[in-house]
């Protein structure tokens, strides 16, 4: 009798686990879809566009010298705000 009352609470916690699981596992469903139709959105839009050009400039331009001093110079002022 005690064995199956301490299967049939266990059981209980079980169901109601799957269920969490469930509601937990379309919930990030839903928010990845969200997510995607945002950047979809923004990678379209002026800023994500202007973004974009930007970045594909300065990665054909990433063994430029001049580049490579200019990153390395705002990347020890970036670590030196971060310190003080």
């Amino acid at each position: 009798m005690l064995i199956q009352q301490l299967i049939k609470k266990q059981q209980v916690k079980l169901a109601v686990l799957t269920v969490q699981s469930q509601l937990q596992q379309q919930d990030l469903l839903l928010r990845k879809q969200q997510l995607s139709q945002s950047a979809l959105a923004f990678t379209g839009s002026t800023p994500g566009l202007l973004l974009s050009f930007s970045v594909g400039c300065l990665f054909q331009l990433r063994h430029n010298s001049l580049v490579k001093t200019l990153r390395s110079v705002v990347g020890f002022r970036w670590i030196a705000r971060l310190i003080t």
